[in-house]
């Protein structure tokens, strides 16, 4: 009878912990979403570039490649006819947002398929900033992909660590070299000084 009781107590008590570790996974990734909803606005868009315009913000309905939410500001620019974008892609946890911080090629078939990603031949590059506040702001490294040939498109995914669940997501039609990192180190630029 006692065994009994003490396996009721073992399984209750394991409960309660797996009850706790949803919840606070649910906390982080709730932090996270409102952090991603109010990381940017017309002022700070235009203050970090006044050639490029805030449009507007949306919560995806289908989030990709396995976030739990996913925030989309839609901005024009830098420069006349390009359009560019800020997404926050937020995961479960932190080691489900570093598995989706370097793109495959499942994950870049599976963006393609549910998005505007054009079809061709891709470059792919990693850079970080350099000399610069925004790099001591921004300090990891940016994978990046890049259209080869006819058109101009890029697309550079941003993790900033220190077990956050947000991985970034810059993506331009700028024919700029780089232009995509600066899009999303827009985005990426106040995440330093607050991780879930």
């Amino acid at each position: 009878m006692k065994r009994n009781g003490l396996l009721c107590v073992l399984a209750m008590s394991t409960f309660f912990l797996l009850a706790e570790t949803v919840a606070s996974a649910q906390s982080t990734a709730g932090q996270a979403e409102k952090q991603a909803k109010e990381a940017l606005s017309a002022e700070s868009v235009h203050g970090f570039d006044p050639a490029m315009t805030y449009v507007g913000q949306e919560a995806v309905a289908a989030p990709v490649n396995g976030a739990k939410h996913e925030i989309l500001y839609t901005i024009a620019g830098p420069g006349a006819g390009v359009k560019s974008s800020v997404q926050y892609r937020i995961y479960e946890n932190a080691a489900l947002a570093m598995a989706h911080a370097v793109p495959d090629t499942k994950q870049e078939m599976d963006e393609a398929a549910v998005s505007d990603s054009p079809r061709g031949n891709f470059k792919t590059y990693h850079s970080r900033l350099g000399g610069s506040p925004l790099a001591q702001q921004v300090p990891e490294t940016f994978h990046c992909r890049a259209l080869q040939g006819k058109g101009s498109w890029s697309r550079c995914y941003y993790y900033p660590g220190a077990q956050s669940n947000i991985v970034v997501v810059g993506t331009t039609t700028s024919p700029q070299a780089n232009e995509a990192i600066m899009v999303t180190a827009l985005g990426a630029q106040g995440l330093a000084g607050a991780k879930p």
